[in-house]
């Protein structure tokens, strides 16, 4: 209990300094901008969100025919489990996960590091190798649907809405660019 209360006292917080952060001089001209050209970055920002999703899913499916493991009837169970386990009510997390009759599904796992990553781009591997490329693709596409999802709720939002998105998304670049740097 005391952990929503927290979470809802840090969400008031973020909207009040979101609406004083969003008369602040430069801002709301920014804001009426966007406003008065809202179809045009509705139609960018959902065709990045779209794209973004077809790249992205179409990385994770090659990545699941490419490795082409089987799960197994174990493995149904366990992402029965979790995908349960975060579900309410109480009982549901504490009853067993038993999957009766066939099961079948698909599974397939990838890894890398921003080094690896950083490393692949300098010798040209994204472009020749297999693997390179459908990481890069997932990636990109990952990133553009994050940009188009943010970039509509921007877009569509209030003034402080738009003040803490803005912020938001600017903090995640900046983390991004420094993880990449130092990688």
């Amino acid at each position: 209990m005391m952990q929503w209360i927290k979470m809802l006292g840090l969400a008031f917080a973020a909207i009040v300094v979101g609406a004083v952060i969003s008369e602040i001089p430069p801002f709301p001209g920014w804001f009426k901008m966007v406003d008065a050209y809202q179809t045009p970055w509705l139609v960018a920002t959902g065709s990045s969100a779209v794209l973004g999703f077809a790249l992205m899913m179409g990385g994770i499916l090659d990545l699941i025919m490419a490795q082409d493991r089987t799960l197994t009837h174990q493995g149904a169970e366990d992402v029965e489990r979790s995908v349960r386990l975060a579900a309410q009510p109480v009982a549901w997390r504490t009853t067993s996960y038993r999957v009766w009759g066939r099961a079948t599904g698909r599974e397939g796992s990838d890894e890398f590091t921003f080094r690896e990553m950083k490393q692949a781009w300098r010798r040209g591997a994204w472009y020749r190798e297999t693997v390179w490329r459908r990481r890069f693709i997932t990636a990109t596409g990952a990133a553009l649907l994050t940009i188009g999802l943010f970039g509509i709720a921007f877009t569509l939002g209030p003034s402080p809405i738009k003040a803490i998105i803005g912020a938001v998304m600017l903090y995640a670049c900046a983390m991004l660019a420094r993880g990449f740097w130092r990688a």
